[in-house]
């Protein structure tokens, strides 16, 4: 298996720095019905119902007319909230996860102190773990 990897590893070095762009095939793609979220986002945006917005572009897509791309400055300021495409934010993710780690573990420490009271001097842990039968 590693010799095939470093293998894989030898062909994408060859192959990635050779990679390219087509611009105009890139934006053409865009056409159509690709994006036809983001029209009829645009649509809720001016005071269109999300129902209606849905479709009135829904019918446009049923009767073949392809949809005008929208401007790529526009496409990726619809992507850039947080967690979207544009915008993935993981030193927050991280930051939450980090959080929610320190937060679970005070938890877990509490819920041992307390169970620790519950069960008194020489509670069960002395007993491998069985409390007392009467």
């Amino acid at each position: 298996g590693v010799g095939r990897a470093l293998e894989l590893l030898g062909a994408a070095a060859l192959v990635v720095p050779r990679l390219g762009v087509d611009r105009a095939r890139a934006l053409a793609a865009l056409e159509g019905g690709a994006l036809a979220t983001d029209l009829v986002m645009d649509r809720v945006e001016t005071g269109t119902p999300f129902r209606r917005a849905y479709r009135e572009v829904a019918a446009l897509l049923r009767r073949g007319e392809r949809l005008p791309a929208p401007a790529p400055a526009r496409i990726l300021a619809r992507r850039s909230g947080a967690g979207g495409l544009g915008r993935l934010e993981l030193g927050r993710a991280w930051r939450r996860w980090s959080a929610a780690e320190r937060w679970a573990e005070a938890e877990r420490i509490r819920f041992e102190r307390a169970m620790a009271r519950l069960a008194g001097p020489g509670g069960a842990g002395g007993r491998g773990g069985r409390g007392r039968r009467r």
